[in-house]
């Protein structure tokens, strides 16, 4: 005899082969039916609204009127809403990301009455090997989660102990069957006899317990009033005595806790497709949209939130509702369905534009508040140059300057500073209407000029700022001479092409990798979840590189290059002879002492049904790649169990595999790590030495197809529905942008470092009236309240190997939280500059202080205002 614990859900998705509009719609309706029936039937105890707030705020936008009876309920525990603001994806947004959908979920959870205090991730796409520490953050103990266990090798029970590499450690609730085990339960017997029993018998296997857990729910299905009644019968005629009642998240992760003692502990990312589909290919649909997520990520976090913590903490004022609706409208994106691109044109549409919207407010807010900093603490002209990295730091900056003169030089404390002319242009300076008696007069002004400029900054305080003087009408500037050849270099490497191929060289460590780059084009006869190999196609691979131009300057050099792969413009074109030219632009270039070779790639796709991959040659044998997730890094074997896959998983468990952004490969006294900026899905072949096949794109033009050859059997997404997706072929100019660097290891640390370097710009902003478009704030009138500044400020300094990971605004304290990590292998005491402040949770709880922060683990410190 086992109890039954009936979880009465709806599992909403925000949008999907559907619009946010239709989801809205529909919600405005079911919702209230939920209100209705709780309020009508006590026997109904509770309903969940599928852990997650955004639908709850869009319900309540369209009914304000039922905000009073959503509380009662929620109140009572009747209603259960929260803890995440959107079903989030765990594999394709920042791990700061996960952390805020948390926060801003769990507060407006909480504004209702209560945050269900239950990590429930029911139908996301496997699950990173962080999420113990993430939710443990937010002072949640738990997951109910579906996808991503494999039972045969990681824990054997549905119930387990999901430790973290931080060493957090969570209890675990895997529901066997999925979030719809009990899906429109009927009270007759051949319902209950051939699947509700059946599947009871299965959670009882897996259960190792006699507390089982079944989900009663499904897709945007709306609540069953007669679900009591359908249980009590269900009760009387079980053939095994099991006893069903509905029943709470909360409550079975209580009765959980009580026997947790003897439940097998697991550590790792899970993320197997071994009871049902993971789309491990995920990673590279609708490129377009994960690269524009990833780059309002990045502007948040590395120059937006710095920006207005070093404002606010000299006491400049800043809206910070305008932060909170930012990352609102960026977390609405995060969900499973909506980041991984899996929908409708219309949808994928809708996604875009959200994220278009978010970059515009993202920019607009920075403008000001940047302006208002540089007008009290810099000059007329000045340059101000914002190092948002925890260390001092000396960098090659590339900006934009503005100037009355045709000649300019930079200086700093009355030293020379060097830079180097990219380009300059002459810009008209337009007129100006003035009135009088006699009408408009219109007076022309004098035109200007736009700098392009490479500049070797000063030293830079950390997380701090200083400016730079541009004087105008200094003596005349020599452009510096470019040097034509087949070569680039610095301090750390040469690039050479010589024959059309490309040869790395490690100037430090007399390492040479002949044919670094080439690009391999295929087939894809998969859908918006998944690539898949065409049966016959033989991959299109050109390493040919064609020197466009080669410019070689003291701070900085550039190689750019051409490749011109002939591709099938369709499936159906595939092994005939209709090809049609893409042509690949690559720019590749070395900074003065920088580590990081920066590497941008354009192309305007012209072809449907493909995937595109650039392949990295390395000089390494491994049988392991190197990946970064939430401030940690996993190892994974290269290769896949292909033996008899079929029968024991529901997709190829191929080791195609995702990264947060960093993507290594080593062996004992040598590494080469990649930053993706934006791309998130790689393969490394299995030859040695290893290739890393990083994937650009891949184009498709359904969502749902059947049978695929690496998934067989119904179509994902709506059954055995095929829905056209002509956007998702991507048929558009792509850009994509990483930096390669040869290290002599892949710790963490190490990767760290160069992250840092690769993505943790300074950034610069010109106090100037010449020109209004490149910020358009700069067009208005604005009173900044410009209060006199130091010209030089840091606000906190933060050692290796801890690493800097946010400065977020404090929602329900006063001033600026600080987040470190911790990159290195062992602990690493308090540092001294934090070691006064309070320390706190994710959710600004103060917390009994820790004086060692361990490895893989973050520590928020709080700085007040």
């Amino acid at each position: 005899m086992s109890q039954i614990h009936v979880i009465a859900h709806t599992h909403w998705d925000q949008e999907w082969y559907f619009t946010h509009q239709d989801s809205t719609v529909l919600a405005a309706y079911n919702f209230a039916e939920v209100v209705a029936t709780l309020e009508r039937d006590p026997a109904y105890i509770c309903y969940h609204l599928d852990g997650q707030m955004a639908v709850v705020d869009d319900f309540l936008a369209i009914n304000p009127d039922y905000t009073p009876r959503l509380q009662k309920l929620v109140r009572d525990k009747r209603l259960f809403v929260g803890p995440w603001y959107s079903q989030t994806d765990t594999y394709n947004v920042h791990a700061e990301s996960m952390i805020r959908n948390l926060k801003y979920g769990i507060s407006a959870a909480e504004a209702l009455g209560h945050a269900m205090q239950v990590g429930y991730l029911p139908d996301t796409f496997g699950h990173n090997a962080q999420m113990p520490a993430l939710l443990r953050g937010c002072n949640i103990d738990n997951i109910v989660f579906w996808r991503g266990v494999n039972h045969d090798e990681q824990a054997k029970n549905s119930q387990f102990l999901w430790r973290a590499p931080s060493g957090a450690t969570i209890i675990a609730c895997a529901m066997a069957m999925g979030y719809g085990a009990a899906k429109n339960i009927r009270a007759e017997a051949s319902c209950l006899e051939e699947k509700i029993y059946p599947a009871v018998n299965l959670l009882r296997e897996r259960a190792g317990i006699t507390d089982l857990l079944l989900p009663c729910g499904g897709d945007q299905v709306n609540i069953d009033p007669t679900l009591p009644h359908i249980l009590k019968l269900a009760s009387e005629r079980s053939p095994t005595h099991d006893d069903y009642q509905i029943d709470s998240l909360e409550h079975y992760v209580e009765l959980l806790r009580a026997q947790s003692q003897d439940f097998e502990v697991w550590e790792g990312e899970l993320k197997s497709p071994r009871y049902t589909r993971i789309h491990k290919t995920i990673g590279s649909v609708r490129y377009d949209i994960k690269k524009k997520n990833y780059e309002i990520e990045q502007f948040i976090l590395r120059q937006l939130e710095p920006t207005i913590a070093l404002a606010r903490h000299q006491g400049l004022a800043v809206n910070l509702a305008l932060v909170d609706s930012i990352w609102k409208m960026l977390l609405r994106c995060h969900a499973h369905d909506s980041i991984g691109g899996c929908n409708s044109d219309a949808t994928n549409r809708d996604i875009l534009h959200r994220l278009e919207q978010t970059e515009q407010r993202c920019h607009s807010l920075w403008n000001l508040v940047i302006k208002a900093l540089a007008a009290s603490c810099c000059q007329e002209n000045d340059l101000l140059i914002v190092n948002p990295l925890g260390t001092t730091t000396q960098r090659i900056v590339k900006t934009t300057l503005y100037s009355r003169s045709e000649h300019i030089a930079l200086s700093h404390q009355g030293k020379p500073v060097a830079f180097e002319v990219l380009a300059r242009e002459t810009l008209p300076g337009g007129s100006v209407i003035s009135l009088t008696s006699e009408g408009e007069n219109e007076t022309d002004l004098p035109p200007y000029y736009r700098w392009h400029i490479a500049l070797e900054t000063p030293a830079l305080p950390p997380v701090g700022y200083l400016s730079v003087s541009v004087e105008e009408n200094a003596l005349p500037y020599t452009l510096p001479q470019a040097e034509p050849g087949r070569t680039i270099e610095n301090t750390a490497y040469r690039l050479e092409c010589d024959a059309g191929v490309l040869t790395l060289v490690d100037k430090c460590r007399d390492r040479r990798i002949a044919g670094i780059f080439s690009f391999e084009d295929c087939a894809d006869a998969g859908d918006s979840y998944d690539f898949s190999p065409l049966a016959g196609d033989k991959p299109i691979l050109s390493s040919d590189f064609t020197l466009i131009n080669c410019i070689k300057n003291p701070l900085l050099e550039r190689m750019y290059l051409e490749v011109v792969l002939h591709l099938p413009p369709d499936l159906s074109s595939r092994g005939q002879n209709s090809t049609r030219p893409l042509h690949i632009h690559m720019e590749c270039e070395l900074r003065k002492d920088d580590p990081n070779l920066y590497v941008d790639i354009s192309l305007e796709n012209n072809s449907c049904d493909h995937r595109l991959r650039l392949l990295i040659n390395s000089d390494i044998s491994t049988q392991h790649s190197v990946a970064s997730q939430p401030f940690s890094v996993i190892q994974r074997t290269i290769g896949h169990d292909a033996n008899r896959w079929q029968a024991r998983y529901r997709e190829l468990p191929v080791d195609i595999e995702t990264s947060e952004g960093i993507i290594g490969i080593a062996e004992p006294g040598k590494a080469l790590a990649i930053n993706s900026r934006g791309m998130k899905e790689f393969q490394i072949l299995d030859r040695q030495p290893a290739t890393i096949a990083l994937t650009l794109f891949k184009s498709t033009g359904v969502l749902g197809r059947s049978d695929l050859e690496w998934r067989p059997g119904r179509a994902s997404g709506i059954n055995n529905t095929v829905v056209e997706t002509p956007d998702a072929q991507l048929l558009k100019p792509l850009h994509f942008s990483f930096t390669l660097a040869l290290a002599d290891n892949a710790e963490h640390s190490t990767l760290r470092n160069l992250e840092n370097l690769a993505l943790g710009q300074p950034f610069t902003y010109q106090r100037q009236t010449l020109h209004s478009l490149d910020n358009r704030l700069e067009r208005f009138a604005l009173d900044v309240n410009a209060r006199p500044l130091p010209a030089v400020f840091s606000l906190l300094e933060i050692p290796a190997p801890l690493v800097l990971s946010a400065l977020p605004h404090a929602r329900v304290l006063s001033g600026t939280l600080v987040r470190v990590f911790n990159a290195g292998t062992h602990p690493v005491p308090v540092p001294p500059g934090l070691a006064e402040r309070a320390q706190v949770n994710y959710l600004e709880e103060k917390v009994p202080p820790v004086k060692l922060i361990q490895p893989c683990s973050t520590c928020d410190f709080l700085i007040e205002a």
